[in-house]
């Protein structure tokens, strides 16, 4: 059976799904091959992740609606907020200019950070932001560095990737199963044909280096003409899927991080101080320290007032090492008991990682890249093959995301006005004759 399509997204997690929708509203017609259920054994926590969202002027209306095609997100009225060693840090909270002002850090770095400073600016300041000492930039490289995919020490961070607006408003969720499952109706409403093969079992080339269809398996079966691809999977997320199709699409080989994010369930009894937990929060216990394991935690509550998840940073070798994992926790639970001394708090369940093998979890769901591997990421082999994914975003950030979508729509809009006009000429070339 042969099937056609002029746009194919291949996707997991939802990525992509704006482009999609986005695309088809122009009148492309567009396909998503969604391959989420073979990217590993993940619970919908996991798929979530611990970066929120980040609101600010730069998100459409159309994007909003993607995020709400899902599960609905809750703002936190204080913002995104860091219980640092001297307290907590509320980014939109009554005493959030007062202790802005009060601080250490220096004036162009409050700039940056607190009017949603242009680019311009915002480079300027990155490019120079060594020249200031750490207590005069912290939160500027923290920015940068906290939902980054690039690892740098904390004293670098700024001079790598973008920073997140955390003075925005600052939005979470609970995530559910069924909520990529809403975003598949939602992609359906706009027109959008969603796929979820058996398998991608090959690929086909034509001249010039470029995808001209994917073979797939399962209830809509053969081989899927397509002429542009967009590509949503890290490398590694590829080889684990098909490693045939990973060594046509990223011939230098799969890509392993340098650090991943993993999440714990805990339990913590009522306190004052875990009742004033807001829904979400980073806990850094030393700022001057390297931003990684339980230094840096982000707690984040759960529909039970007892149990609340905590993400952590670990080195990506460790994370199928369950003594590791278990030492990493007994720290944890000291640093959360030095906080709260009368939560008493116990680890549920460890990650995913101490239950599972590579070969039922593949690649990890939140990788952070090492800066000796810049050059390899975003490579592309095909000239059709739009790279989307972790590799190629800044940070784990819907903005991030909405804005690499955006220069796929771009280029993928002009090549299909580019294709109109030369149907055009010929038409008008064969009624000449």
């Amino acid at each position: 059976m042969e099937l056609r399509s002029p746009i194919v997204i291949v996707s997991a997690f939802g990525r992509g799904h704006w482009l999609a929708a986005a695309l088809s509203r122009e009148g492309i017609k567009t396909t998503v091959l969604d391959v989420s259920s073979k990217l590993g054994v993940w619970p919908s926590e996991d798929l979530e992740g611990p970066f929120g969202f980040f609101r600010n002027e730069r998100i459409s209306e159309s994007q909003m609606e993607r995020l709400y095609s899902d599960d609905s997100f809750e703002e936190l009225h204080n913002g995104f907020t860091m219980w640092l060693p001297e307290g907590p840090l509320e980014c939109k909270g009554p005493l959030t200019k007062f202790k802005v002002d009060n601080s250490q850090l220096a004036p162009q770095v409050k700039d940056v950070l607190l009017s949603n400073a242009p680019d311009k600016l915002q480079r300027a300041v990155s490019r120079n932001v060594t020249s200031f000492d750490f207590e005069q930039s912290w939160l500027l490289h923290f920015a940068h560095q906290w939902a980054g995919t690039t690892f740098k020490p904390n004293a670098l961070a700024a001079t790598e990737g973008e920073a997140l607006p955390i003075f925005s408003s600052f939005l979470v969720r609970q995530a559910t199963r069924d909520g990529l499952e809403k975003s598949f109706a939602w992609l359906r409403d706009k027109g959008v044909e969603v796929i979820k093969p058996q398998k991608i079992v090959d690929a086909s080339f034509g001249a010039g280096k470029t995808v001209t269809g994917l073979e797939i398996a399962g209830e809509n079966q053969g081989l899927l003409k397509l002429e542009q691809l967009v590509w949503t999977l890290s490398s590694e997320e590829t080889y684990f899927l098909n490693e045939r199709l990973g060594k046509y699409l990223f011939n230098e080989g799969p890509l392993e991080s340098e650090w991943c994010w993993v999440r714990y369930r805990v339990s913590l009894k009522a306190c004052t101080e875990r009742d004033a937990l807001p829904l979400h929060m980073v806990l850094l216990d030393d700022v001057n320290s390297p931003w990684t394991h339980e230094n840096m935690m982000v707690l984040q509550r759960t529909s039970s007032a007892e149990q609340f998840d905590v993400w952590m940073r670990i080195p990506t070798v460790q994370r199928f090492n369950k003594e590791y994992l278990t030492s990493r926790s007994m720290r944890m639970k000291d640093i959360l008991l030095r906080r709260m001394s009368l939560a008493q708090p116990e680890v549920l369940s460890f990650p995913q990682e101490y239950y599972y093998t590579y070969a039922q979890l593949g690649a990890p769901r939140f990788p952070v890249f090492s800066a000796k591997h810049s050059s390899r990421r975003g490579r592309v082999a095909y000239g059709n093959l739009h790279l989307d994914g972790p590799e190629v975003w800044p940070h784990f950030s819907w903005t991030a995301m909405f804005a690499r979508n955006e220069i796929s729509q771009m280029h993928i809009q002009n090549w299909w006005k580019e294709k109109l006009l030369k149907e055009q000429k010929e038409k008008r070339k064969e009624a000449g004759q």
